[in-house]
Formats: C-alpha cells, structure tokens, sequence
C-alpha cells in the first residue's frame, strides 16, 4: 500500500512538475511576445519622432523663408517710398519753374504791350527789347530745367515700375511659399 502510495505519490509530482514546465514555457513564450512588442512600439514611437523633427525643421525653414520675403517687401515699399519723395520734389520743381515762366511771359506781355505805341516811343523800344531777351533767356532756362526734371521724374517712374515688379513676384513667392507650409496638413487625418 505504501508502495502504491509512493507511486499516486509520484504521479502527482510528476503531473505537478509537467505542469510547472508547460506553465514556464508559457511565461516565457509571453515574455517574449511582450519583448517585441515593446520593441515594435519603441520603432514606432522612434520614427513618428523622426518624423516630426523632419517635419518641424521644414516647418521652420519655411517660416524663415516667408520671414526673409517679407523683408524684401518691405525693403521694396521703403524704396518705393523714396522714388515717391523724389518725385514730389521734381513735381515742387515744376511748379516753381511754371510760375517762373508764368512771370516772365507776364512781362514780356507788359513788354509787348508798349510795342503798341512804337511810333510813339522809339526812344524806350530799345530797352523793352533789351529786357525782353533778358526773359526769353531765363524763359529759355526755365524750360531747360523743367525738361531736367521731367527726365528725373521719368527716372524715378521707371524706378518705382521695378521696385513694383519686385513687389510683385515677391507676394507671388509668399504665396507659394504659404501653400508649401500648409501641404504638411493636407497629409493629417484632419478634417
């Protein structure tokens, strides 16, 4: 009986011990399946980081680009600007200089006018004639310095046309540049 025990004895030990093998196999297998799915995660949490530091560096270097057109615009319409004081300038010139040539057709029309009584004044013809090429003189570089000044106004025109055309291919590359910005987005399962 003893002997019958010993060996029921031994049965369940030896089922027990089977069984602590089996259950052994299983936690490892199970530690193992845990390893690498830790270890797939971690490449994937490593590549969506990659990715986005990719993804922030381009980010910035857009926003660098659009930064540096923006100050190109605006070094552009301070340009602008300066052509437009030069052009205010050449048109006060003008003006003065019509107003000079307004006082001096004025007074030959005052010389003119004695003319009229030529056969009375022969004496003062002399003299009126005199004056009177003394004004045509300061008419005549009055109109010189008006001509000046319209080919600097003309200047400051075909400035201000470049400086535009400049503007315009810059608002054109900012343009370009914001849609390269966004594309980033359009990627996002956002809606």
């Amino acid at each position: 009986m003893e002997e019958k025990n010993n060996l029921e004895l031994e049965g369940v030990v030896n089922v027990f011990r089977d069984s602590m093998i089996e259950f052994n196999k299983a936690m490892q297998l199970r530690e193992g399946f845990a390893v690498r799915i830790g270890k797939r995660t971690t490449q994937i949490i490593r590549f969506s980081m990659l990715g986005l530091f990719v993804l922030a560096i381009a980010m910035f270097a857009l926003i660098f680009t659009l930064l540096f057109r923006m100050e190109q615009i605006t070094n552009g319409m301070d340009k602008m600007g300066e052509y437009m004081e030069h052009m205010d300038k050449n048109f006060m010139l003008v003006t003065k200089n019509m107003d000079m040539m307004n006082h001096s057709m004025s007074e030959i029309h005052q010389h003119i006018s004695v003319m009229k009584h030529m056969n009375t004044a022969i004496a003062d013809m002399n003299g009126n004639m005199h004056q009177m090429s003394i004004h045509m003189k300061e008419m005549n570089q009055n109109i010189a310095l008006m001509q000046k000044n319209m080919s600097m106004m003309s200047y400051d025109m075909g400035n201000m046309s470049y400086q535009m055309t400049t503007l315009n291919g810059s608002v054109g590359s900012m343009g370009y540049n914001v849609n390269r910005m966004a594309s980033p987005m359009k990627m996002l399962p956002f809606p």
